[in-house]
């Protein structure tokens, strides 16, 4: 479908669910954040992250109306000046910027011992199950005093922008907000609700290893909504299996995708995430991220691998780095003519499990280094920053990209890479990243653990044709220039528009 084209479906979908409405959005972390300066002065900064890069572009489509966590003292005095946040959202009116209320007791017990600590390493299944996660009083307090409140309060402050409407359209989103629904639910019965989370769902066994309370909870907030959408098919699948396995009052239909409960039918949808093609192509081919490409081609030698992650253990770059090594090792040939360039972008920081992992990071690469590296050839090198235009340029250069987590909701770097690659690269994608599903056809697989299978990935990815490469590629651009981020919005807002009636 051609842009234009694309962009009246979108319109007509938009208009079909809200007429004069805004489309009400809930996500932790918001568009804006602010910061104090050291005059008393408050410094709105773009917030930071895939889901606020996403959904950063619904309001190019729609009007929206967009509810996130108070995270700051700065976020806090923001809150109750409506100036201030007009102007941090853009004069357009686009998109209306609103804090949920939230003290920062019960966002600290929500979101540094619920949803970051337990939820996110558990769907992501990184816990070591003989040792952790522990779920003792201290955590069933967070979860009551912290989780469930803090969903409370987005719920009260979705509800204060839903004044005098009765059937409100609302989008929530992530792990963060899985028990918000059902409060408003409560004070809207007719309101069109939906509910997507980004990070994956895993099977109902890994669900079994914590409190029933908690399981149950996030499986009754959830069915709160008319729609519950996921990343892929498979976690959708997963999802359907929890409620029945937790929620026995509730008829799970695998046919029709649904679940009814207590005259309630929720529906149960996969809506791939993708990006924005032609803004990340035009932060590709701006002036500062074409000066970089080009220094970074400079300093590199013949062959270019490139990776770009946050900072974090799900990412896998140890076992990427170990495949480089083999590699390396396997065929020495391609000594002194290859370069690693891992941009690496800091990740939650303030967790001992990341800091770690950082570590182990940087000690993998300096043996590596110390192993193979020749005078004027360091085989990895690491940019360590938030820097996205940086990452691009990289991206752009590469002859080959790896991308292989442990698990991933998506991945829109493997998106994002084939958008704006200028050198025909080969994209080496992990199984068990969402973006698989898409992607199959046109990437080299790998699984996650599998050292050598990856680096024999890497090596086929570097002895192949170019006219090889390219149709690959041209394959996978196809299908992301297809299903991109008007897509995905759209296929959301015609199912929660059917519904609507």
């Amino acid at each position: 479908m051609s842009t234009s084209k694309a962009e009246d479906a979108l319109a007509a979908a938009a208009t079909a669910l809200l007429g004069d409405r805004r489309l009400l959005i809930a996500t932790n972390r918001g568009p804006v954040t602010f910061a104090t300066s050291a005059d008393g002065s408050l410094r709105p900064r773009r917030g930071s992250g895939g889901l606020v890069t996403a959904l950063g572009q619904v309001g190019r489509h729609v009007p929206v109306t967009w509810v996130a966590a108070a995270m700051s003292e700065g976020d806090r005095r923001a809150a109750g000046d409506a100036k201030l946040l007009r102007q941090a959202a853009g004069d357009d009116d686009s998109i209306r910027l609103r804090f949920a209320s939230v003290e920062r007791s019960v966002y600290e017990q929500a979101y540094n011992v619920i949803a970051n600590p337990l939820l996110w390493f558990l769907q992501h299944q990184m816990w070591s199950l003989p040792e952790r996660p522990i779920i003792d009083a201290g955590t069933m307090r967070a979860w009551e005093r912290g989780y469930l409140a803090m969903n409370d309060a987005f719920a009260s402050a979705v509800l204060s922008q839903a004044r005098g409407d009765e059937r409100p359209r609302i989008m929530l989103h992530d792990y963060h907000l899985y028990t918000a629904a059902e409060r408003i639910r409560r004070s809207r019965p007719k309101a069109v609700l939906s509910h997507f989370t980004h990070i994956p769902w895993p099977p109902s066994s890994i669900w079994l290893a914590i409190a029933p309370a908690i399981r149950e909870g996030i499986a009754l907030g959830l069915l709160g909504n008319d729609v519950v959408g996921f990343q892929t098919e498979r976690y959708a699948h997963n999802f359907l299996r929890m409620v029945e396995t937790f929620v026995p009052d509730a008829t799970v239909d695998y046919e029709t995708w649904t679940v009814r409960r207590r005259r309630r039918t929720t529906h149960v949808r996969h809506y791939p995430i993708s990006i924005d093609v032609e803004a990340t192509r035009r932060i590709a081919t701006s002036r500062a991220a074409r000066r970089r490409a080009d220094q970074l081609l400079g300093a590199a030698r013949e062959r270019v691998i490139v990776r770009v992650d946050r900072l974090e253990p799900s990412k896998n770059i140890l076992r990427g780095f170990l495949a480089y090594e083999a590699l390396l090792q396997r065929h020495s040939r391609l000594r002194g003519r290859v370069s690693f360039l891992a941009f690496l972008v800091p990740s939650r920081t303030g967790l001992k499990e990341y800091g770690d992992y950082g570590r182990k990071v940087q000690n993998e690469v300096d043996r590596i280094n110390a192993r193979f590296g020749r005078a004027g050839w360091r085989p990895i090198q690491i940019f360590y920053e938030n820097d996205y235009a940086q990452a691009l340029a990289g991206l752009s250069i590469a002859d080959v990209i790896l991308v292989n987590p442990l698990v991933d909701g998506m991945n829109l770097v493997a998106k994002e890479a084939v958008v704006v690659s200028q050198r025909d690269a080969a994209l080496v994608l992990s199984e068990s990243a969402g973006a698989f599903d898409q992607m199959a056809d046109g990437a080299l697989p790998v699984a996650p653990a599998d050292v050598l299978g990856t680096a024999e990935a890497l090596a086929t990815a570097l002895a192949m044709p170019v006219e090889d490469r390219g149709k690959r590629l041209a394959k996978l651009r196809r299908g992301v220039e297809r299903e991109d981020i008007t897509w995905w919005l759209r296929t959301q807002l015609e199912d929660l528009g059917e519904i609507a009636g």
